[in-house]
């Protein structure tokens, strides 16, 4: 080929300018990856040159303090106070964990806890109790969810951090500790109190999952927490239960403060489809930006109904409002109110620099926990300090809950079992139901809509229709309760006994499901 030629030199020209293009594309991604590195250097060294001021400003204060102050004070206390300053600046759930709080988060997450029995939270910058362990000290006691703690022996709560109040909380078995109680009225013609506890510390063994068979063939399912093996547990007891005869479950999440994420995630996949979505969260570092999906295929598709209240928070929150937003299971809790409302997500990292010591010097493990994300219902929706609204809100009297607390829930130690008049009301609701819908003894109503759009009628209620679809009967929970709601010298838990009403007569009136 001539290379004079008019067409080898456009040939080559071209060429030319292709390479050239392409050597220009090269040194441009390379010299905004190196402005990119150098800005981050630069952000970095920034940073740096921050940090150091801040401690060489930290280690004028810290001698001065140690040298001066009027009484001498060790090195650990200093740190550990500034240490804790550090996360003042933060939300009440970030925090530094020293070895005896570190200790104790893993012994609770494992079934095991040791103190009064509460979990406490800081929350509009007071020690606030998130729930108390039912059948615990706290709990016998009278101490309720939502309490603020005002002092501990004498001492003001004011601005102490969360380790420190628990660290005074906690101590040797059969101990005491006095606590003054702020508790803010609900009622606008009743005064707030201001109440003194003496409790006695004791070892509380909490058993994760409680299951049993109430009236024949509802199974119950108690979740006191979210540990390790939770949910293998629920699954397993569901099973059980079904071979019992369950056609419906009651998944009992009260007093619940919540536990492991994962936990929660696992719990919700016993009762959705595979590849429903869960909880996502929504994080600044791009790993913390999630959805969390079911892996593995439910353990039923029974109708469900959950029991919340005030007290249940965090991975409770997580599992109710899945099953609300995916219109699996019917939300019951008390009337006016709404779950705890904590919606965010804490990373545990154990730190390799420690304060502490054991007796032969050698180190014990500490950690930090930080807000990482907050999570959001599969919905999308935003429930940090607002909380989980039930589907059914249930009337209870004054102090009703206090008292449950005290007497303790199905599965604690010191339960005081319900008689045996939630059978014999729950008899009663087939002679209620079978007149007014024209069907024989024995004989259920046909499936006429989906059992994800039966489980949602409106809220506490149950509308009929004929076969015309004209309104026959509207039967209300109220309707249904009769006699034996708690009125009287006998306690029920009346939320319990309306859950099962109402999925009884759900059961009656929509079919089973094998």
């Amino acid at each position: 080929m001539n290379s004079s030629s008019p067409s080898v030199r456009r040939h080559l020209h071209h060429r030319r300018m292709r390479w050239l293009c392409a050597a220009a594309g090269v040194v441009l991604a390379a010299s905004t990856l190196f402005a990119d590195r150098v800005i981050a250097q630069s952000a970095s060294q920034a940073a740096d040159e921050e940090f150091f001021r801040a401690a060489e400003t930290f280690s004028e204060v810290f001698h001065a303090i140690r040298e001066k102050y009027v009484e001498e004070i060790d090195t650990q206390t200093l740190m550990e106070a500034a240490i804790n300053g550090m996360f003042s600046a933060l939300d009440p759930h970030s925090q530094f964990m020293p070895a005896d709080v570190f200790d104790q988060l893993e012994q609770s997450t494992q079934g095991e806890f040791y103190g009064i029995g509460i979990h406490i939270t800081i929350r509009d910058g007071l020690l606030t109790v998130i729930a108390p362990i039912p059948g615990t000290p706290s709990a016998e006691l009278g101490i309720q969810p939502w309490d603020r703690i005002i002092e501990i022996d004498g001492e003001s709560t004011q601005g102490m951090p969360l380790p420190d109040a628990v660290r005074r909380l906690k101590g040797p078995r059969g101990t005491q500790v006095t606590v003054r109680i702020f508790r803010a009225s609900e009622d606008p013609d009743v005064d707030d109190q201001i109440l003194d506890f003496t409790i006695t510390r004791d070892e509380v063994e909490i058993e994760s999952v409680f299951s049993r068979m109430l009236d024949g063939d509802i199974g119950y399912i108690r979740l006191a927490q979210f540990s390790q093996d939770s949910a293998a547990d629920v699954r397993r007891a569901v099973g059980e239960l079904r071979e019992q005869g369950a056609k419906g479950f009651i998944l009992d999440l009260r007093f619940n403060s919540g536990g492991l994420l994962q936990g929660a995630i696992e719990v919700s996949e016993v009762f959705v489809p595979r590849q429903s979505l869960i909880v996502s969260t929504d994080g600044r570092l791009p790993n913390q930006n999630r959805r969390y999906f079911s892996e593995s295929a439910p353990e039923t598709d029974l109708p469900l109904m959950v029991l919340i209240n005030r007290g249940s928070a965090s991975a409770s929150e997580i599992v109710a409002g899945c099953m609300q937003d995916h219109r699996r299971g019917i939300i019951v809790g008390p009337e006016g109110d709404h779950s705890f409302g904590k919606a965010s997500v804490q990373t545990i990292e154990e730190i390799r620099h420690t304060l502490d010591t054991d007796e032969n010097g050698n180190p014990r493990r500490s950690a930090i926990r930080l807000t990482t994300a907050h999570y959001l219902t599969p919905n999308g929706r935003q429930i940090h300090e607002t909380g989980i609204e039930p589907d059914i809100g249930v009337p209870l009297p004054r102090g009703h809950e206090g008292e449950l607390l005290r007497r303790g829930l199905l599965g604690d130690p010191n339960t005081i079992e319900p008689e045996d008049h939630r059978r014999a009301v729950l008899s009663r609701i087939g002679e209620y139901v079978s007149p007014e819908i024209g069907l024989d003894e024995g004989e259920v109503a046909p499936e006429e809509v989906s059992p994800e759009e039966r489980a949602i009628e409106p809220l506490g209620r149950l509308l009929m229709e004929d076969e015309q679809g004209n309104s026959v009967r509207e039967l209300s929970i109220d309707d249904l309760a009769g006699e034996g709601r708690g009125s009287g010298e006998e306690f029920h838990d009346i939320l319990l006994d309306e859950a099962s009403r109402y999925l009884r007569v759900h059961l009656l009136i929509g079919g089973e499901r094998s």
